[in-house]
């Protein structure tokens, strides 16, 4: 029988998040929204658009800046796209690292309390997920990181930009056995394949201990947010960014 893989080891970790650390403080000059036109956006749409664009816009990292200094060491960040299937939007993982390494990149919008967005009663939580297509079969835990860029908008003469605050990586598989240990506390996954939740009103029937239908539950529509995935190093980065 062949053993599974190892998991990728903090030491690991630590080295591909140091051939990242040029990104810190990149400015996105790709994206520049007036700073009249800022009460027109709510912080949750324009982390659409900024997380949208990194997404596309990583692999090619070294075009946002002309600098030849910066050029240069962006040239080091050696993030590929990772290959896809015709019309599969939705694959995993997102890139491949030069030395191998598989990563899957979120973005975490960073409010900037001195800017005048347009900001709703409550803040919203962000949207960001580790969806249920990407499950332990899929995930090589020797190999794959969840990558996590925090992005900010930042005002110059007048203009904003998103800027890269702070780039992290995280054990994939750690991040996906806390995620589906989460869920099988009062869930389940039905047909291998749907997350689902005990239904409010079946709460008490679960803490009864009472016998449980397929009535008693519904799809879990929250599932794989990442403030919602107890694995401490994750949660701790976003605290870290007010994200919790």
């Amino acid at each position: 029988m062949i053993a599974p893989p190892a998991d990728i080891t903090p030491k690991q970790i630590a080295e591909l998040r140091k051939g990242l650390e040029p990104l810190v403080g990149l400015r996105i000059d790709w994206l520049s929204i007036p700073g009249p036109a800022l009460p027109g956006f709510e912080p949750s749409q324009v982390a659409v658009i900024v997380n949208t664009l990194l997404d596309a816009a990583l692999p090619q990292i070294e075009l946002f800046q002309t600098n030849p200094e910066n050029l240069a060491k962006l040239k080091k960040v050696g993030l590929m796209k990772a290959p896809r299937l015709i019309g599969q939007r939705e694959g995993y993982p997102d890139y491949i690292d030069r030395s191998g390494y598989r990563l899957e990149l979120k973005g975490l919008f960073v409010d900037n309390a001195e800017l005048g967005l347009k900001r709703p009663p409550t803040q919203r939580e962000p949207s960001a997920r580790l969806k249920d297509n990407v499950t332990e079969r899929v995930v090589n835990p020797a190999k794959d990181v969840l990558m996590l860029a925090a992005a900010q908008l930042q005002i110059f003469e007048g203009n904003c930009n998103p800027v890269i605050i702070d780039v992290e990586l995280f054990s994939m598989i750690e991040c996906i056995r806390a995620r589906d240990a989460r869920l099988l506390k009062a869930g389940r996954w039905l047909n291998d394949k749907i997350p689902q939740v005990v239904k409010t009103a079946s709460q008490g029937k679960l803490l009864s201990g009472a016998p449980l239908s397929d009535s008693d539950y519904e799809k879990d529509t929250n599932f794989g947010k990442l403030k919602r995935i107890p694995y401490p190093p994750l949660q701790a980065f976003m605290r870290k960014h007010g994200a919790i």
